[in-house]
């Protein structure tokens, strides 16, 4: 892995299936930008959370696409289905990983 970013999704219990459908449309979108080597989803049903681990040639390039994004507008879309709204979806940039 390059640069790990991951992404975490709180939904709200009766949105947890519509931000699914959401990320399936989005993510199609996601792994087609460049530099995004891979992204991978996990659900945890007991707290209906979708988490992103994704794979990023630089943090550059995720930088890029996060700004792309907030252009395009999927914080507003993601805004109703979110448990806390959009401000409630976490982002976390790793970075490269260490030879420890």
């Amino acid at each position: 892995m390059k640069n790990l970013v991951i992404v975490v999704f709180p939904a709200k219990e009766e949105k947890f299936e519509e931000l699914k459908n959401t990320l399936e449309i989005a993510l199609v979108d996601t792994r087609a930008f460049e530099g995004c080597i891979s992204i991978e989803t996990f659900e945890e049903t007991s707290s209906n959370t979708i988490f992103l681990i994704e794979d990023w040639e630089t943090l550059d390039d995720h930088s890029k696409y996060a700004a792309w994004r907030a252009e395009t507008g999927l914080a507003d879309i993601m805004e109703p289905l979110l448990d806390g709204g959009s401000k409630a979806l976490k982002m976390i940039r790793c970075g490269s990983s260490l030879e420890i």
